[in-house]
């Protein structure tokens, strides 16, 4: 079986992302023919791991601004190559696009995935919708909140954001290491978060939250992106660069997680976020923004409060045992992980059963 595997949105350090990533390594490990198509320049550390793994890349930077060029592009490509399956990866009815250039190509399964549950083109989205009906024969979303946004009334397959589990167990020693390296002391307590810095991850929200909780409370953002040296600038400004601390791009997202005492996600919006299965695999509570679906409270971990109201925020913060979450964080963990396991968060099983709604849809 030959699968283009299509991210819509860039090949980097983001959600939609990992999921093809981590999918594609287990996929080619079972025999099938992945092909990622990319829609920019990739890095070349990424290449070099994808390649390591069978998987190869095509890459198309036109999406967005030449719009008709990658289209004709991936048309040809699609046609050439003769693959079986498109899995389109996105948010939205903009996927007509890469649906259609797989129509015209020929190709028998079309999948739209759907990824999280809004868009920043609701007009366009809507005027495609027509479209986008009839050429996907393939339905996949991250979670029931996602999939009702973009497929309606339709059915589809949940296929949840699942990680490799035992990669993010809790560990004392990353935990000694990590909190050293910040110079941080016993009884700090140490909040955190991870993604990419953009308005939808709304790190400036933590500037109404961090200068009002205790001197011994601080802050780790992890990740890049377009807002980073902003949020910087704006710490130095507010004079915070002893309580928030920056990693950057890093590939130990677990070590800084066993680090952490609670997890903090003030999205905008959300779909099914990958850092909630990771935090919650390493034994962290979260505290979210109403925006994020409650369907991701798997493991009871979760406490949603309205961006509205940080106040809320800061108080909930300190309510929290911290003492008596840190004498029982392994176990936690352990447990946390069992519970995602059952509800589908583990990616291995996942793969498997996109190999069958491949099978299905090729028949």
């Amino acid at each position: 079986m030959k699968l283009a595997m299509i991210n819509t949105v860039n090949l980097e350090d983001n959600g939609i992302t990992t999921f093809i990533i981590d999918n594609s390594i287990l996929l080619a490990q079972h025999h099938i023919s992945v092909t990622i198509v990319a829609p920019n320049r990739v890095s070349d550390t990424l290449r070099k791991k994808l390649n390591n793994n069978n998987i190869d890349i095509f890459e198309i930077p036109y999406r967005s601004k030449r719009t008709w060029k990658y289209f004709n592009t991936l048309r040809k490509y699609l046609k050439n190559e003769s693959f079986d399956v498109v899995h389109v990866n996105g948010n939205s009815t903009t996927m007509s696009i890469e649906l259609l250039a797989a129509f015209f190509a020929g190709v028998k399964g079309r999948i739209a995935h759907s990824h999280n549950t809004t868009t920043d083109h609701p007009k366009i989205n809507q005027a495609l919708r027509p479209i986008f009906e009839i050429l996907v024969n393939g339905r996949i979303a991250c979670n029931n909140a996602a999939g009702k946004w973009l497929f309606k009334n339709q059915n589809f397959e949940v296929i949840k954001n699942g990680i490799f589990l035992r990669n993010y167990t809790f560990s004392y020693k990353k935990r000694n290491d990590i909190r050293k390296m910040l110079h941080l002391k016993e009884n700090d307590i140490l909040l955190g978060h991870i993604g990419r810095f953009n308005d939808q991850k709304n790190q400036k929200y933590f500037f109404k939250i961090i200068p009002f909780l205790p001197q011994n409370y601080h802050l780790i953002l992890v990740g890049q992106g377009m807002n980073f040296e902003k949020i910087k600038q704006e710490v130095r400004k507010r004079g915070l660069i002893n309580r928030i601390f920056f990693t950057g791009a890093i590939n130990n997202t677990s070590d800084y997680l066993s680090a952490m005492d609670l997890f903090l996600l003030p999205s905008i919006y959300e779909g099914q976020p990958f850092t909630l299965v990771e935090s919650t695999a390493s034994g962290l509570y979260n505290v979210v923004s109403s925006k994020v679906s409650m369907e991701n409270n798997v493991a009871d971990n979760m406490i949603s409060i309205s961006l509205d109201n940080p106040t809320k925020w800061k108080d909930r913060i300190e309510q929290y045992n911290f003492s008596n979450m840190r004498s029982r964080r392994q176990d936690t963990s352990n447990n946390f992980i069992e519970v995602l396991k059952d509800h589908g968060y583990d990616v291995e099983t996942n793969a498997q059963k996109l190999i069958d709604i491949y099978s299905k849809i090729c028949k």
